[in-house]
């Protein structure tokens, strides 16, 4: 008689470590989307330059540090000041473009996103290269499960800066603020709040966050001009399901796509992972097309 237990031992290791591993992806995607939040919250606008502002700090510092021989320590502070700086100007292109629905900022965003692709393609180069390892070749067993040190140092940055940017942004007379700005600039001006500085250093803090997001991706994947275009589109499916509306919602969405997207690599192979992920989309769209329809034109608005 085959004993059950034995069985079932071997696939329960194997889901708790492929749902470790998830649970840090989701936690990746968490951290991205939380500075898409944030720019949205307080400019109404969707950046699809996001991903590559992080692909500008992690492929920056990776040219610094391998081809000019910079301390590796200075070569991550330079880029993501680069980062920052960078973030911070996109908001200023954008802010200067016709308001009232046009829906420019999203072509000028995109169009930025292409922009830096060709530019890291053609002052550094177009091939894969290996990042810092950041803890990934540290590990630990935990009741039969392999630990990565990247992984728990991911979730648990994600967990502080979940928990940090909702103090900010509800509990503080900042995040009150940062929302009259959005809601109603016009008034804002007049009430003496320097809307312009709000907006500007708040795309300024997410390009931390960005130059965060994009050395982890790279330390656990690699670095070159594309790798964080697939990480990018996953933020926005986490966004789209969640609602970019809401805080907790996108963000808890974006763990749950990271456990997904692992258990579809477990069950079905690592080739069903990206349809699965636009299968989810399908499936979302025709379950709630009205709210992606509204809160559409919530950013045009």
């Amino acid at each position: 008689m085959v004993d059950q237990t034995a069985v079932l031992a071997v696939p329960y290791r194997d889901l708790a470590q492929i749902s470790v591993g998830g649970l840090a992806t989701g936690a990746v995607y968490a951290l991205l989307l939380l500075g898409v939040l944030v720019v949205f919250r307080v400019s109404r606008v969707i950046n699809f330059a996001y991903g590559q502002v992080g692909m500008v700090a992690a492929f920056g510092s990776w040219y610094l540090y391998s081809s000019r021989g910079w301390p590796a320590a200075v070569a991550v502070v330079a880029a993501t000041a680069l980062a920052v700086a960078l973030s911070g100007l996109i908001e200023l292109g954008v802010r200067r473009l016709p308001q009232g629905g046009s829906g420019l900022d999203l072509v000028v965003t995109l169009g930025v996103f292409l922009l830096l692709t060709s530019l890291a393609q053609n002052l550094i180069d177009s091939n894969t290269h290996t990042y810092l390892p950041l803890l990934t070749d540290k590990r630990t067993v935990i009741a039969g499960v392999y630990v990565n040190g990247n992984d728990v140092a991911v979730v648990v940055l994600a967990l502080l800066a979940v928990g940090g940017f909702y103090w900010l942004l509800v509990r503080t007379s900042l995040g009150v603020s940062l929302r009259a700005a959005a809601e109603s600039p016009a008034i804002s001006r007049s009430a003496g709040i320097n809307v312009g500085l709000l907006r500007t250093g708040t795309w300024a803090a997410a390009g931390v966050v960005a130059a965060v997001v994009g050395m982890i991706t790279a330390s656990r994947l690699s670095v070159d001009a594309f790798y964080m275009t697939a990480v990018l589109v996953k933020v926005f499916v986490a966004g789209m399901i969640g609602g970019l509306d809401r805080f907790f919602a996108p963000l808890i969405a974006a763990f749950l796509l990271g456990l997904y997207e692992a258990w579809v690599v477990y069950f079905a192979g690592a080739s069903a992972a990206a349809p699965a992920v636009f299968l989810l989309i399908i499936v979302v769209l025709a379950l709630m097309p009205r709210r992606f329809v509204e809160e559409r034109r919530e950013v045009r608005a």
